[in-house]
């Protein structure tokens, strides 16, 4: 049984009153939803003289804000190891990101001192699946932060999840939007990345967020030398890792009934998209601005990863940050990690289903995955 559990409060309790009715428009919250909505709803309302305030004093200053030098983008599927390498980049003194309080309440930067505290006494200390310490000021997914700020963001399938192709398709991909609901993406996109430097005092910004695997041509027409760190992991370990991961917190998320067998389907769907976005949209990006790293060896090697990261993409001097990094990693080593059993039946659907990536970065069965009969 898992043991995440969060109050009846939607993380929507963090956006504007505008985007929580249009995120609810067209949908059907299940009946014990309800309460959830309602408490939701009355904390967006008490926060909205707030949100007004954020718009006068921030934009100003906002305005000012450059991106002197290129964004780095750290995407892969979910359960990659994307978040240990985020942790592990953001220990640089230059780095600047989202963190867990902006990915929650991105229109109350200017009211931290308030919400801050409100959001520390309700948020669990362990996130689901792997039990990896969160907290407010941690650097967090950057697709959390933008699911409250526009209707335009794939986290809201975390809330309507028999919405996941749609919304992929539609802010993902762009398929199907006008010229005008893009740019207004993208300028909402680089706003926030603007909040993100001036909250943190970053230099360079450092964004974590498996969504934007699938946005590399989108994310280079905002910033044209971006750098791009794709992690791969065996996609096996990574579709069970992600349904174990996903079956404990959509329960908590979820605003719809949405089955377990459901978010086994979702996975592979979601998987191939990315995946194969990725595959055809790398071709445009210049080789030196992208490197492909095997999650296999930052776990066992992390260093020498690292080392080669900042040499490949030229985003810093590596050789005076290897004291902060190996100091980190000695921080992290009681990290637990998970073992795996499938069926046999399901594994054969997941291999002929992921069997295109598995073949592309030479991956096979895992041996020490734990096989049983039907």
């Amino acid at each position: 049984m898992s043991k995440f559990k969060l109050p009846p409060i939607s993380p929507l309790a963090g956006t504007t009153l505008p985007n929580f009715l249009r995120v609810l428009a067209g949908n059907k919250p299940g009946f014990k939803h309800l309460l959830k909505v309602g408490l939701t709803f009355i904390l967006v309302a008490i926060s909205t003289p707030f949100h007004w305030f954020e718009h006068l004093i921030f934009k100003k200053k906002q305005r000012s804000v450059e991106l002197a030098k290129a964004p780095v983008f750290i995407i892969g599927h979910w359960r990659s190891g994307t978040t240990f390498l985020h942790n592990l980049l953001t220990t640089d003194p230059e780095a600047g990101y989202v963190t867990t309080y902006q990915s929650v309440y991105p229109n109350n930067l200017k009211s931290k001192f308030i919400f801050k505290n409100f959001m520390r006494s309700l948020m669990p200390g362990e996130r689901p699946g792997d039990g990896m310490k969160i907290n407010v000021d941690y650097p967090q997914e950057d697709e959390y932060a933008l699911s409250n700020i526009t209707h335009q963001s794939f986290y809201h399938f975390f809330y309507f999840p028999s919405n996941y192709y749609l919304l992929y398709k539609k802010y993902v991909r762009f398929n199907g939007l006008s010229d005008r609901e893009k740019e207004k993406w993208k300028g909402l996109f680089k706003e926030m990345a603007g909040k993100a430097l001036v909250n943190t005092k970053g230099e360079r910004l450092i964004l974590k967020n498996p969504v934007n695997t699938g946005r590399i041509l989108t994310l280079l027409e905002i910033f044209p030398h971006a750098k791009f760190i794709f992690l791969i992991r065996n996609p096996v370990i990574v579709y069970l890792s992600t349904k174990k991961f996903f079956t404990e917190l959509f329960p908590t998320l979820n605003l719809e009934i949405f089955s377990n067998e459901e978010i086994s389907h979702m996975i592979l769907d979601l998987y191939v998209m990315l995946l194969n976005d990725y595959l055809s949209d790398k071709k445009l990006c210049h080789e030196h601005n992208l490197i492909e790293i095997r999650y296999e060896h930052l776990k066992d090697r992390p260093l020498s990863e690292l080392e080669k990261i900042y040499s490949k993409l030229s985003i810093g001097e590596y050789n005076e940050l290897e004291p902060v990094f190996s100091q980190y990693l000695e921080s992290q080593n009681g990290h637990r990690k998970n073992g795996y059993k499938i069926s046999r039946k399901e594994l054969t659907r997941v291999v002929n289903k992921l069997n295109f990536a598995m073949e592309q970065w030479h991956y096979t069965v895992p041996a020490e995955l734990e096989i049983y009969d039907d």
